[in-house]
């Protein structure tokens, strides 16, 4: 408020401005009134410490003829020329309403009121509560009055916590209380995640706004300080003029979604208001220069009357001084034109945060789910051959329009990543070629479509880059996806690669012969949400998000175009590493705590109950779902269940009950849980070699690059964002499956391949287990009493275990693996001329009719036949 008053008495250099504060004491507070009052004030602009107290010395200069302005709190007897605050019992409503939003109507609020005297504080809770009582899923369970600061804030929230524990907002009537309860949240160290909501979304250090930016709170009401409103009203009544006795100020909810660009506002008007207290104080230099310099002018006519002689010099000086005086006048115009427009800036800055804010305000995350639970039942309506041809077009029309409001999500969330200081590079080695091929792979479907040929050279002799694989991969593919928007049926793309002459840089282009961009657009189209002049559709935001990358990778992006011919876009990027920061190149992640623990395996007594199952056949495969979405766990039930058996489980809990019970083939996790994380559960199962060989599927609305790259560092067989095509996924998972199979068949089949396995779709843990059991029963083939349980002990695996390992990998019991090791040891040993009474002593068979009927059953020949044949050979 301070320095709005100042700023606004800027512009009014001739009121002398008095001013104190009370730090929050009421005697204090009510002396400096009186203090002021024998100073002969002719205005009085108060904002009550408490209504109560000060209402009879704010009455009393009232009634003693001096003018009284009261700001952000009122005096109970309303005894004031004009009040100048926000409305407290609209903030209170604000927030409710906000409360509900956030909760969705369901939930507990805690409150943490102000001094309870003040109107204020009256006014807030009343508000609040008058928002929220018309909501029956809403409840108050705890009120703790914080008296406006952080210390008795905190040490009330420490003696209270159990009760405000339990809620999942907690409304502190002004941003410093805030604070105090945030503080001793954390102390505790509870695991329920608490939205804390303030009142002031001040900025500056230390303050609301910062706290919001940190995620040190959840929101904030903007609460107006009034400073500009109480001096204007204030010189409205000095100068007799026309004013109102009631001046609102209007509050808004400041969140992360507009807690930057409100921050950034701030800071502009204060440098602003910088430069305009410099300009003041010019003025008011050369006023005093004025002064003096007028001063010597009427020493100059005094001395002009005394002495005829000097009247000459006078004269001189006289016009000097005219000639600087009326410089003077100029420059002082120059100077009030100058803070003119700069209070013409500053309301087109206002108008400006305020469209923003109201446009982040509507855009939503969570649209990614609905969507989903749009575009999966529509694509798998598509391909029924059953439907009538105008409900088919019905179903194309729905889901046109909601892949362009996939697309519009997307383009929102990119809007929040534009600012550098959001995308962290994690730069590593990448293959050129390749990589510009997958990308350009994945658009083929598009370019065969609209019959588009593509071509790509590299006229370079580079084979590597240093560049952040996942970011340059969406720099690539938004400029494809542009050139393929405006390039024409049977169109033409090209990609090329080259160095410069001094080989410290590279150019990478994406040209296209189509409709080309105007003159006028052209220095604008790296612009965050420019529109063009022409017929282009979209938000605005690729390209703004494309040179913002590039720059991060200390690179230069440039367009050029033809109207009617076609654009080329250019990427000046340098060749190496050295330009990174340190921090910057890739390194692996390691070391988590896993959710199962191995122990957990051990158990197999552990039943699911019914609704956590979907049964479909003995021989189908089995797969978990982990989603926490009832809808989205449902469909993905209703997609699946004709083809595998299904466990269902809805959070990390269930997942580990399921996960010991019953040891799935493959395993599809959301990654957002409510009691955890679905990283978490494909740490654990891979983290283990008892489960190391299951697939894992993550499925997610995450589409951040950090999070993908976490998936894959943790071994991840697949990452599916949301929405998903149904096809795709069933497909994904039959290949995952197919290739298990195979390499069962590959360990199952063949004895020589156990010795040194080479299949690369087994990982390095499956790959160790094999080798060791192989290793085990090859020796102690020749003896008869092996049993399952002495191989478990080798291994150190309970007999459950080892038999599901083996089921899961091998396809097969262990007793068959170990009578199948056996006559394929029996045949190698026929081949070296080994007779047969020979050979089934030392494979471990326990007589020779029992070994005769079990290499009869596998290979159709007795093994005396089949001796015979291969001595004739």
């Amino acid at each position: 408020m301070l320095e709005e008053m100042k700023r606004e008495l800027s512009f009014n250099p001739d009121i002398e401005f008095l001013y104190r504060d009370a730090q929050g004491n009421n005697a204090v507070q009510i002396d400096q009134i009186r203090e002021l009052t024998k100073a002969g004030i002719d205005l009085l602009i108060v904002s009550p410490n408490e209504a109560e107290p000060l209402t009879p010395i704010v009455d009393s200069v009232f009634q003693g003829k001096i003018p009284v302005i009261v700001t952000d709190r009122k005096t109970s007897s309303g005894q004031y020329n004009a009040y100048v605050g926000a409305d407290n019992l609209a903030i209170g409503k604000l927030a409710g309403q906000y409360s509900q939003a956030v909760l969705q109507g369901k939930g507990r609020v805690g409150l943490v009121t102000g001094l309870s005297g003040t109107s204020a504080s009256i006014e807030r809770e009343k508000g609040f509560m008058q928002s929220i009582s018309a909501v029956s899923g809403m409840q108050v369970s705890a009120v703790i009055h914080g008296g406006w600061e952080k210390n008795i804030a905190y040490t009330e929230m420490r003696e209270h916590i159990v009760q405000m524990a339990q809620s999942d907002i907690i409304f502190t009537f002004n941003d410093q209380m805030a604070m105090g309860v945030k503080k001793a949240l954390d102390e505790a160290q509870l695991q329920k995640d608490i939205k804390i909501i303030g009142v002031d979304a001040l900025p500056g250090p230390g303050n609301g706004l910062e706290q919001i930016i940190q995620g040190h709170m959840y929101a904030s009401m903007l609460y107006p300080t009034g400073g500009t409103e109480a001096i204007r009203t204030a010189l409205a009544i000095i100068n007799n003029q026309q004013y109102r006795r009631e001046n609102i100020l209007a509050t808004a909810v400041i969140d992360r979604t507009n807690a930057e660009l409100l921050a950034l506002q701030s800071q502009k008007i204060q440098q602003q208001q910088v430069d305009i207290d410099k300009r003041q104080e010019f003025i008011t230099e050369q006023n005093r220069i004025y002064q003096n310099q007028k001063s010597v002018l009427n020493v100059l006519v005094v001395s002009l009357v005394l002495a005829v002689v000097f009247g000459g010099i006078s004269i001189i000086v006289i016009k000097s001084n005219w000639e600087k005086n009326k410089h003077l006048e100029i420059q002082n115009g120059e100077i009030l034109s100058q803070q003119k427009q700069i209070v013409e800036m500053n309301s087109q800055i206002q108008q400006a945060a305020e469209i923003k804010n109201n446009f982040f305000t509507n855009i939503s995350h969570e649209f990614k789910t609905p969507l989903t639970l749009i575009l999966a039942p529509i694509e798998d309506l598509e391909i029924r051959k059953d439907l009538a041809e105008d409900i088919k077009e019905q179903l194309s029309r729905v889901k046109r329009s909601a892949k362009k409001l996939q697309r519009l999500v997307s383009d929102l969330i990119d809007i929040h990543r534009i600012n550098k200081a959001k995308i962290k590079l994690q730069v590593s080695a990448v293959p050129i070629d390749p990589f510009i091929q997958q990308v350009i792979n994945s658009f083929k479907p598009l370019l065969k479509k609209s019959r588009i040929s593509i071509s790509y050279i590299n006229k370079s002799m580079l084979k590597e880059v240093w560049i952040d694989e996942y970011l340059m991969e969406q720099v690539l593919s938004n400029l494809l996806s542009n050139a393929i928007k405006h390039t024409a049926n049977s169109g033409r793309i090209e990609i090329s690669l080259e160095e410069n002459s001094f080989k410290d840089y590279f150019y990478l282009r994406v040209l296209d012969n189509g409709l080309g961009i105007a003159p006028i657009d052209i220095e604008h189209i790296f612009d965050p949400f420019y529109q063009g002049t022409g017929s282009r559709n979209g938000s605005g935001i690729g390209l703004a998000y494309v040179k913002q990358i590039v720059e991060l990778h200390h690179g230069q992006i440039t367009a050029s175009s033809k109207l009617g011919h076609g654009s080329i876009f250019t990427l000046r990027m340098p060749i190496g590493n050295t330009h990174y920061e340190q921090e910057e190149i890739i390194t692996t992640v390691s070391g988590v705590k896993p959710v199962f623990k191995q122990q957990d395996f051990l158990d197999t007594g552990i039943k699911s109950s019914d609704k956590n199952l979907s049964f479909h056949s003995n021989k189908s495969k089995s797969i978990m779902i982990v989603e926490d979405d009832d809808e989205i766990r449902d469909y993905l039930r209703s997609i699946l269940k004709d083809d595998y058996n299904l466990f269902l489980a809805r959070d990390s809990h269930q997942a580990s009950t399921l996960m010991k019970a019953h040891f799935p083939d493959l395993v599809l996790t959301d990654i957002m849980l409510p009691d955890g994380n679905g990283l978490d559960i494909l740490k654990d199962i891979k983290t283990f070699y008892q489960t190391a060989h299951i697939p894992v599927i993550l499925l997610s609305a995450l589409a951040n690059e950090e999070t993908i790259l976490e998936g894959s560092l943790l071994k991840a067989d697949d990452y599916i964002t949301k929405p998903f095509n149904a096809a795709v996924l069933r497909a994904k998972i039959a290949n995952m499956l197919q290739s298990r199979h195979q390499l069962k068949e590959k360990y199952s089949s063949n004895v020589e391949q156990f010795d040194s396995p080479q299949s690369d779709t087994i990982n390095e843990s499956d790959r160790r287990f094999l080798n060791s059991f192989s290793a085990i029963v090859e020796s102690k083939l020749s003896d008869q009493r092996l049993s399952v349980d002495d191989i478990a002990g080798e291994l150190n695996l309970s007999r459950v275990q080892l038999y599901r390992k083996v089921k899961q990998l091998l396809d097969c019991s262990i007793s068959e693996y170990i009578v199948e090791r056996r006559l394929k040891k029996a045949k190698s040993l026929m081949a070296d001329g080994l007779n047969i009474n020979e050979i089934y002593s030392n494979v471990g068979f326990s007589s020779a009719s029992y070994f005769a009927s079990a290499f009869k059953k596998k290979y159709g020949l007795s093994p005396s036949t089949f001796k015979k044949e291969l001595d004739r050979k």
